[in-house]
C-alpha cells in the first residue's frame, strides 16, 4: 500500500512595517573598502587561521588515536570471546552440521561409493526379466512382472534416461537410505525420479521400487474420481485453505499435496494436537518448505472433492519402514 502524498504549505515571508519605520531592504552585501583598514585585517586573519589550523591538527590526531584505541579494544574482545563462542556452538548442537547429525541414522552397513551406487541404479533400470528383479529391487507392494512392466514403459511415460546424479545419504524413518536422481528427457521436457538405495538384512543395497515408482493405492485417477481412502506419495507444503468440513482453522492444519503423476493439487488436513500434526511439524522444523511424505488420507463428509483428512503419516519420505513414522509422536 503506497502512502498518500503529503502537501507542504509554504507561506511567503512577510515584513509588516508601521508608519514611520525604516523600510526593510533585506540582506545587504558588504561594500568593499569599508570597515577596518585592509592591512590590519589581513594580519589578524592570518593569525586566527594559524591558531585554528593548530587546533584542527590536534583535534584530528586525537580522533585518530581514539579510533585506533577503539579498534584495538574491539579486536581484543573478539579474539577473547571467539574461542568461547565456538566451544558453545560445538556443545549445544546449534551449528548446521550438528543439526544434520541429529537426523542421521546410525549406519549398520557401509554405504556404497558414488560410482558403485550409480552402477547399481543403471543396471537395475536395464532389467527386463522378472527373475532378475528381486536381486536389484525391494519390491514392496509390487510383484516382479509389474516391476518389469513399469521399467519397460519408462521411455513412454518419462522419456529416455539423460543422466544420473548421486546424492549420498538421504536417511529417513530410521532407515539407511542413499539417493540417486535419475533424469529423463523427452524432447525439451525433463522428468526426474529418485532411486532410494537401502540395504537388506544381509547388507545388500537395493532400490526401493515403491519409492522410485511413487506408488499410490488406488491409482491417481481413482483418487481424484472419488476414492474414499488412499495411500499416496506426495510433495507436502504448508497451505491455508479452510472451507466446508475443514473451515475451522483452530481445529485443522492445512497442507497442499502434489505429485508429478497427478495434475490436480489436493489439500490434506491434520487435526490440531494429533500425532499426525506433530509428525509433520517435525518434518518442517528442519527448514524445508516442501517435504516428501507418504500419507494415508480419507474423505470426510461435507468436504470438497480435493479435500482429505490425513489419518496416517506412514513415512517422512517415500520409503516406508516397518513402523509408521507418526507412531513416534504419540
Amino acid at each position: 500500500m503506497k502512502p498518500d502524498g503529503i502537501r507542504r504549505a509554504v507561506r511567503a515571508n512577510r515584513h509588516d512595517r508601521s508608519a514611520g519605520d525604516a523600510p526593510s531592504l533585506g540582506r545587504l552585501a558588504r561594500m568593499p573598502g569599508t570597515g577596518i583598514p585592509k592591512g590590519t585585517r589581513r594580519r589578524r586573519k592570518r593569525s586566527e587561521r594559524g591558531r585554528h589550523g593548530e587546533r584542527n591538527v590536534i583535534l584530528n590526531w586525537s580522533i585518530l588515536f581514539s579510533l585506533l584505541a577503539a579498534l584495538a579494544l574491539v579486536a581484543a574482545v573478539y579474539f577473547w570471546l571467539q574461542p568461547q563462542i565456538d566451544a558453545e556452538l560445538s556443545t549445544n548442537g546449534s551449528s548446521a552440521p550438528d543439526r544434520d547429525e541429529q537426523v542421521r541414522v546410525r549406519s549398520k552397513f557401509k554405504s556404497p561409493p558414488e560410482s558403485e551406487a550409480l552402477g547399481m541404479v543403471r543396471r537395475a533400470l536395464e532389467i527386463r526379466e522378472p527373475g532378475n528383479v528381486a536381486g536389484r529391487f525391494h519390491l514392496g507392494t509390487a510383484d516382479p512382472e509389474k516391476a518389469v512392466g513399469f521399467l519397460q514403459n519408462l521411455p513412454a511415460t518419462d522419456g529416455e534416461i539423460d543422466h544420473y546424479e548421486w546424492l549420498g545419504s538421504v536417511d529417513a524413518n530410521d532407515l539407511q537410505l542413499d539417493g540417486v536422481v535419475v533424469t529423463f528427457k523427452s524432447g525439451a521436457k525433463l522428468r526426474q525420479r529418485l532411486a532410494f538405495l537401502t540395504p537388506d538384512g544381509l547388507g545388500a543395497w537395493k532400490i526401493d521400487f515403491d519409492g522410485f515408482a511413487r506408488s499410490v493405492s488406488p491409482s491417481w485417477a481413482e483418487i481424484v474420481k472419488g476414492a474414499e481412502t488412499a495411500v499416496v506419495r506426495v510433495f507436502l507444503g504448508e497451505d491455508s485453505y479452510y472451507n466446508g468440513a475443514f473451515s475451522d482453522d483452530q481445529q485443522w492444519i492445512c497442507y497442499g499435496l502434489a505429485s508429478p503423476d497427478c495434475d490436480e493439487m489436493l489439500l490434506g488436513y491434520c487435526k490440531v494436537g494429533s500425532q499426525q500434526a506433530a509428525a509433520i511439524k517435525w518434518m518442517f522444523s528442519k527448514g524445508n518448505k516442501v517435504n516428501r511424505a507418504t500419507l494415508e488420507i480419507r474423505r470426510v463428509e461435507g468436504a470438497s472433492s480435493k479435500q482429505f483428512e490425513i489419518v496416517k503419516v506412514l513415512a517422512e519420505d517415500w520409503v516406508i519402514a516397518k513402523t509408521p513414522f507418526d507412531e513416534g509422536f504419540k
